[in-house]
This record gives C-alpha cells, sequence and structure tokens, in this order.
C-alpha cells in the first residue's frame, strides 16, 4: 500500500498555516521584507528548528521572532 504524502516527510496544511503565522510575526517583528535575503535565511532556520521538533507555535516565534540589530553608527 502506497504511503500517504504526509508519511513521507511533508508538512500537512495545519503546520503549513502555523509556520506561515510564525514566519509573517517573524518578518512583521524584524521589519523585514517577505521576500527579501534575511526573510529567506529566517524560513530556512524556522524549517530546520521545526524538522528538529520544535513544534509549538509560541516557542518558535520566541525562537525567530526577535528583532533585528540595527547597524552601529560610526
Amino acid at each position: 500500500m502506497p504511503k500517504s504524502i504526509y508519511d513521507r516527510g511533508l508538512l500537512k496544511p495545519g503546520e503549513v498555516a502555523t509556520l506561515q503565522r510564525v514566519f509573517d510575526e517573524a518578518c512583521r517583528r524584524r521589519e523585514a521584507h517577505p521576500e527579501s535575503a534575511e526573510a529567506r535565511e529566517l524560513a530556512l532556520t524556522l524549517l530546520a528548528l521545526y524538522n528538529a521538533g520544535m513544534v509549538d507555535e509560541e516557542m518558535l516565534t520566541e525562537a525567530v521572532g526577535f528583532r533585528r540589530l540595527e547597524p552601529k553608527s560610526a
């Protein structure tokens, strides 16, 4: 019997929705455009954390949602 797509490591719709909410909130907090290089790195980090077992939305938000540091003026 063939495995379902979810048994092959793909995300379920609810998981995608959770990750999207966290991503959107982190971009908002960091003031990062969702199509920026910073946002792509954020998405990769978010997926890595999720795949490592951090699945709680609040924990994910705290882990990736910190504000970006402003560059020091010389």
